[in-house]
């Protein structure tokens, strides 16, 4: 899948070449990602495999739901007639012609002043037009004795009633849950028609990056990000595809982007700020298309989206939290968008704020806060520190916390709205 829009070969005149335009707003850079994503195509999945993904057909219903009509209770299928003057202090007494099992069919029919046992999914057999709860009776040598009475219709599923053969159970569109995938098999389905998942390249850069577990020497740290990225993106819906550690050499990362040629998606990490080894960046502006570099955004304001040989590109900074943040406002839409989904962005709530928020009037900041209910409030405190280093902060998170841009300041006890990344308690 590639990107929609100008060829990989054009370049913006103005980034890193003349006066820096004004700075996109968070929603004015995720509209221009998202403008460039296009959905992916459908393919047929089993049902086992069909959680999640968008359903890229109307879905009917091959027969009727339930296919009989059958008994709800463990009982005795009755007449309702023959119960009307049935009580506790006055039973009725029925003869009990034998018993239907679920998935047999009856051994006879209902006749008067008689009843068939019959467990819950039992076929209702002929004659019979109720079901007497096994509770309310009491069997003795043959017959039951039937201490309530009953209506016609009382503990009975008719056939059809869930679902009638043809019925639309599922439109284009919808996610596949795991109780849509039942009534999926109970409308008589195997397989669906879905949007695929897309297969996003995740490449991290830095020489001075080491795998989890690895010694570190001097300068050097471990690659975070190569593991909350994945994470991330496959919470998302995305086949991740690790391709590994870039350094800092321009023929390494070149051969690298190269490699990514097949995926629909690449998300780099580092390497696109203004340093002398920001290599990202640089290629991109070089012999790519970049459609904006930076964003009015703290954390994560030297962000970049662009493509290369075709296929998407958004390339994220190197401190982790911004990464995370990243990822939450700008990847996650166009994971969500290349499956065929609508919802692409969390609901967002009002919450009172514990701690005075300070922010650079010309930027929309998003603060790492714990949300919590009182009554039919939601109260939020930060994190702790706030820098873009500290990974603990976004770990610790249950939502993001905006302040947006134009505001420097918002006290305690203001309202704030936030971004709920977990249930808030």
């Amino acid at each position: 899948m590639r990107a929609a829009g100008p060829s990989s070969k054009t370049v913006t005149g103005t980034i890193g070449k003349s006066k820096q335009p004004p700075l996109l707003t968070v929603a004015q850079a995720r509209d221009r990602i998202l403008s460039r994503i296009i959905v992916l195509d459908a393919q047929d999945f089993p049902l086992s495999e069909a959680r999640g993904r968008v359903l890229a057909e109307d879905v009917r219903s091959a027969r009727d739901v339930p296919p009989f009509t059958n008994s709800a209770m463990d009982g005795y299928a009755v007449r309702a007639a023959d119960t009307r003057s049935a009580s506790a202090g006055k039973p009725v007494h029925l003869e009990v012609l034998g018993e239907i099992r679920a998935g047999v069919a009856a051994p006879t029919s209902v006749r008067a002043s008689t009843a068939l046992r019959i467990m819950t999914g039992g076929v209702m057999p002929d004659g019979a037009d109720a079901v007497v709860r096994v509770e309310d009776t009491a069997e003795r040598e043959g017959l039951v004795e039937v201490r309530v009475a009953v209506e016609t219709g009382t503990s009975i599923r008719r056939a059809g009633s869930d679902i009638r053969r043809s019925d639309v159970v599922a439109e284009r569109g919808r996610v596949v849950t795991p109780g849509l995938i039942g009534v999926l098999a109970s409308a008589g389905r195997t397989s669906v028609r879905a949007v695929r998942r897309p297969r996003v390249t995740v490449l991290t850069t830095g020489d001075e990056l080491r795998d989890a577990g690895e010694t570190l020497g001097p300068g050097q740290i471990t690659n975070t990000n190569r593991y909350t990225l994945r994470a991330s993106l496959e919470e998302a819906g995305a086949e991740v595809i690790d391709a590994g550690v870039a350094r800092d050499d321009r023929n390494d990362l070149n051969d690298r982007f190269n490699a990514a040629a097949d995926a629909d998606l690449l998300v780099t990490t580092g390497g696109v700020s203004m340093g002398a080894y920001d290599l990202v960046r640089s290629l991109l502006e070089e012999h790519e298309w970049v459609d904006f570099w930076q964003v009015a955004l703290r954390p994560g304001k030297p962000l970049i989206f662009g493509a290369v040989r075709g296929v998407p590109l958004i390339g994220l900074p190197g401190n982790p939290v911004s990464t995370l943040v990243g990822v939450e406002l700008f990847v996650r839409p166009a994971i969500l968008k290349m499956q065929g989904r609508t919802d692409l962005e969390r609901p967002r709530l009002t919450a009172i704020t514990d701690d005075d928020l300070h922010n650079p009037p010309h930027l929309e900041q998003y603060f790492r806060g714990v949300a919590r209910r009182d009554g039919d409030r939601v109260l939020v405190r930060l994190t702790g520190d706030q820098g873009s280093h500290v990974l603990r902060s976004m770990a610790d998170a249950n939502c993001l916390v905006v302040v947006p841009q134009g505001t420097s300041e918002v006290a305690a006890g203001n309202r704030v709205e936030i971004i709920p990344l977990a249930p808030i308690d």
